[in-house]
């Protein structure tokens, strides 16, 4: 205990995961970095709940292999990896289809999204990320369902504009020891006065992770990956532009890990992961107060997964495949309505069209015999929304007011079960506050409901996930949060943090409750809102410069999760965790000596006891040690990271697959 209250004060006393050069420039402080949490620009001092935001010269810095691990140092969240082409977000204790993921201001999650750790974020390229926020304890009036702890929003790169034409090519390489990486990307970007256009690719393959402490790869773990992106903006005049989109990630043959070790499986795998999306932003800007900036986005996204399953001396090759297709709407109207009043009012319309198969092969007499897809076929899942949020300056104080109502209709045309229509709808709010300390720092208190309706993952799927068998649930009605937050912002030349302390209730909540049936020798789970929990917690990030060539920086998260309706923890919560960091510049050279860390995690439920991805002991704790340099010139850079260099055999709690072991990873970056 000692050891552990002796690195939360060390903590306290240095560092924060911001880019520590950009503190000579008065552009990036607490006062002037600009946070879109709350659909409206503003400064992290002014906004009254936790926000992180990580620019693109952080995520350059990071060197991630993808959009998860890119992450897993942010404040509040912790990274869970069933497998190597995985990797889901834990945002204050909860993860999958109970944390909201955006992407350019368009809902990521789709009404498939699975209760508990999924891969979705991994079909999104790190390579195409210019920016990422984290919304803490808020989230669902700004961006809707899903969010019963908070919001993460990832900005793609887009082209800029230029007073004169402008050509930019970029060609990064990314290679890592025992060929568990080797990938490439290219970029053109093209620029004008009034119009430019960005085009972008990559090609990677991920060979299987290699485990610490000489224990060798584990196989079958890796698979391959291609992306593509193009955009175009056209400024139309003074008051109007508008931009284009197309993006697309394309995963093939990815291993489920766990699966194939623990379950006594041949073949376990995504055959193929698809995400998909074009789009069309419009933004006029007007001179009336009540429409000073309206924004428009009209989306199509879609996401394709075909399964693969046969177990070891069986003749049966299982095959299966859900696509989701989502059409969307949304329009924002930002008003002025006096010097110190100011809102962001608007609507948003979702549509999910589902299309599910499975079907069974019988590789010896090649006879196939169909079966329900794990989704009704056909289904559809509509969601509508109307929003206001407003904020009012008084002297020294800043309040953010909002609500929203929402509504879904969910179609399911169910083969053995019938026609199902569900209706639910939801109203929630948020209201904060932040007190301005002098010009550096801020105090603030917050209170934001929040809320998740139950999605075709919940009420439909029948079949085999993980590892349980699920029967559908019509009966069900949304969860709700209620998140209570106090916290404190400071920025001055040396020092900067950020510490929020938090309670947030959950009611209504959706659990699988197993029942005494078996089916394909796996116990059969049924979906209620039968529970009540709480999550109780905290998160610190500093930053300490030494001088003007060195510093600190780092951050610890920890969240206590428990379960009041069956008196235990509750499921897969996080232990404490976090991060350190020494960072120096010398020429041409920046350095970075890093320690990730987590303490072990006993605290466990009956269902993590009888996942068999968890000992059922419980997690151990683990710190491992990262060098990493860059040698950076005016067209070109190169990176080097040396990772675990102790070499330690770790797993992230609850994961599928272990961290990886001593390897060097290095990229190379040219910009002409």
């Amino acid at each position: 205990m000692k050891i552990r209250i002796g690195v939360f004060i060390l903590l306290i006393l240095v560092s924060q995961r911001v880019s520590l050069f950009a503190q000579k420039a008065a552009s990036d402080t607490l006062q002037n970095i600009v946070v879109s949490a709350s659909r409206k620009a503003q400064t992290a001092l002014q906004i009254p709940y936790s926000t992180q935001v990580w620019t693109d010269s952080s995520i350059r810095q990071k060197g991630a292999r993808t959009s998860p691990e890119l992450l897993m140092n942010m404040p509040g969240i912790f990274l869970q990896k069933t497998n190597q082409g995985g990797g889901s977000l834990f945002v204050r204790g909860l993860t999958g289809n109970q944390t909201l993921l955006m992407l350019d201001g368009i809902r990521f999650n789709n009404s498939t999204f699975r209760y508990g750790p999924n891969q979705y974020l991994n079909t999104i390229d790190p390579f195409t990320l210019e920016r990422v926020e984290s919304v803490m304890g808020s989230g669902a009036v700004q961006y809707g369902s899903d969010a019963l702890t908070g919001v993460v929003h990832l900005y793609s790169q887009k082209p800029q504009f230029s007073s004169k034409p402008l050509l930019q090519v970029g060609l990064q390489k990314r290679w890592a020891s025992s060929d568990m990486e080797n990938a490439y990307q290219g970029k053109i970007m093209y620029g004008q006065k009034n119009w430019s256009l960005l085009v972008s690719g990559s090609s990677k393959k991920f060979g299987d992770l290699i485990r610490g402490n000489q224990l060798g790869a584990q196989s079958p773990s890796g698979y391959q990956e291609g992306s593509s992106m193009f955009k175009f903006r056209h400024q139309a005049s003074k008051t109007f532009e508008w931009e284009v989109g197309y993006q697309q990630m394309l995963q093939n043959n990815v291993p489920v890990y766990h699966k194939i070790v623990l379950e006594n499986f041949a073949i376990n795998e995504m055959e193929k992961q698809k995400y998909e999306r074009i789009y069309w932003k419009g933004t006029a800007r007007t001179q009336h107060a009540w429409a000073q900036k309206i924004t428009g986005i009209v989306a199509f996204q879609s996401s394709v997964e075909n399964r693969r399953a046969q177990k070891n001396g069986s003749p049966t090759l299982r095959v299966e495949s859900d696509q989701v297709n989502t059409r969307s709407f949304s329009l924002d109207v930002e008003s002025q309505w006096t010097k110190h009043w100011s809102s962001t009012s608007g609507f948003e319309i979702y549509h999910d069209w589902v299309g599910s198969s499975r079907a069974d092969i019988n590789q010896s007499t090649q006879k196939t015999t169909a079966l329900r897809g794990l989704y009704p076929d056909q289904s559809t899942y509509e969601q509508s929304s109307l929003f206001t949020l407003h904020h009012i300056r008084m002297n020294q104080y800043q309040l953010e007011l909002g609500m929203r109502w929402h509504q879904v209709k969910a179609t399911l045309p169910d083969t053995t079960l019938g026609l199902s229509i569900v209706q639910n709808q939801a109203l929630v709010y948020t209201a904060g506050i932040s007190r301005f300390i002098g010009p550096n720092s801020s105090l603030y208190l917050s209170s934001s409901s929040g809320f998740r309706s139950p999605n075709l993952d919940d009420l439909g799927s029948l079949g085999i996930v993980d590892f349980r068998y699920e029967k559908p649930a019509y009966q069900l009605k949304p969860e709700y949060s209620l998140n209570l937050e106090v916290g404190y912002k400071l920025e001055n030349y040396r020092f900067r943090q950020q510490l929020s302390v938090f309670r947030t209730g959950l009611s209504n909540l959706i659990t699988r409750v197993k029942t005494s049936n078996l089916i394909q020798g796996y116990p059969v789970y049924e979906k209620r809102n039968v529970e009540e929990s709480y999550l109780a917690g905290g998160e610190w990030s500093g930053l300490y410069k030494i001088n003007t060539k060195s510093a600190l920086q780092g951050q610890i998260s920890y969240v206590f999760g428990q379960n009041l309706t069956q008196n235990e923890p509750m499921r897969r919560i996080p232990p404490l965790h976090g991060s350190i960091q020494y960072l120096i510049q010398t020429g041409r050279f920046t350095s970075q000596v890093e320690h990730v860390f987590a303490l072990s995690q006993e605290r466990l439920s009956a269902g993590d006891k009888s996942d068999n991805r968890m000992n059922p002991l419980g997690t151990a704790g683990w710190g491992i040690l990262n060098l990493q340099t860059t040698y950076a010139r005016k067209h070109w850079q190169l990176s080097l990271q040396l990772q675990n260099l102790g070499d330690v055999d770790y797993r992230m709690h609850g994961s599928g697959i272990n961290g990886v072991g001593r390897s060097v990873w290095a990229q190379f970056l040219v910009l002409m």
